[in-house]
């Protein structure tokens, strides 16, 4: 049977533990793709140069840990409350920001790999905070069923992927906005310019590259690390933003979630 608009609304607006946790989740999904968003890329660009495949490398072994992190969440969640794991995620993810700041002063390559193992420990916060909030989302279909006597279980999982969508709009508003401040936009449109005259054979991949250290060669330091500092301190803030709003408004945790568990076992 279809789900009227008016049905949904009201499913989301009611409930108020998944009013929270989607805010919450929102804010955490901002923070936690804002890098791969396309301010990594242009940074990594900017700092170690365009060819090599630096990138590719960055989000490879960045993202290697959120792999092992949805391996042994289970047995992770087992030793720690989901509270406790959120703020020692918080701190993992706090050196691994620091890190990323502290590249900057160390030079060449080396510079890339600290910068890039502390994505990853960044990375493996973030992941795990995304992953608490997934599962917080899910049990707002118990506390919907004890308050209203349904569970809606296809409204409310719809609600994490239109919220990681919105996130998503977000973060392209947040790079574009930054690369307009700092005179970035310039530089990102030549390169696409490039790679589409490469796309349509009208120059060669060593001229394109040629042409892309050429225009790089221009960017200013001022330029690169404001790109840094935007990636790091917005990610992390929102990172902060979302455990604190978690940690003031939802109230489904273990034992209140096993609580009215049984209560509805009891029905």
């Amino acid at each position: 049977m279809p789900l009227s608009v008016r049905k949904i609304f009201s499913t989301i607006t009611g409930n108020d533990q998944l009013l929270w946790i989607s805010l919450c989740f929102f804010v955490q999904a901002v923070g936690n793709n804002l890098i791969a968003g396309g301010l990594g890329a242009t940074y990594i660009y900017f700092t170690y140069g365009y060819a090599g495949g630096l990138y590719s490398a960055f989000t490879l072994v960045g993202m290697s840990a959120t792999a092992l992190l949805m391996i042994f969440y289970p047995k992770i969640a087992k030793n720690f409350g989901r509270k406790p794991l959120m703020r020692c995620l918080l701190f993992l993810s706090l050196a691994g920001y620091l890190m990323m700041l502290g590249s900057f002063l160390i030079p060449a390559m080396a510079g890339f790999w600290i910068l890039t193992i502390g994505y990853m420990f960044a990375g493996f916060g973030q992941y795990g905070c995304y992953l608490i909030m997934m599962i917080s989302i899910l049990n707002t279909v118990e506390y919907n069923e004890y308050q209203f006597g349904r569970r809606d279980e296809a409204i409310i999982a719809s609600v994490r992927p239109f919220v990681s969508k919105l996130g998503s709009a977000f973060i392209v508003l947040i790079t574009s906005v930054t690369y307009m401040i700092f005179g970035v936009t310039k530089y990102t449109n030549e390169i696409s310019a490039l790679e589409n005259e490469v796309t349509l054979r009208m120059i060669s991949e060593g001229q394109k590259l040629s042409a892309v250290d050429s225009l790089l060669s221009s960017v200013t330091k001022g330029q690169t690390v404001s790109l840094l500092l935007v990636m790091v301190i917005i990610s992390f803030a929102f990172m902060v933003i979302s455990y604190a709003l978690y940690l003031k408004h939802y109230r489904l945790d273990e034992a209140e979630y096993e609580r009215i568990c049984k209560e509805l076992a009891k029905q």
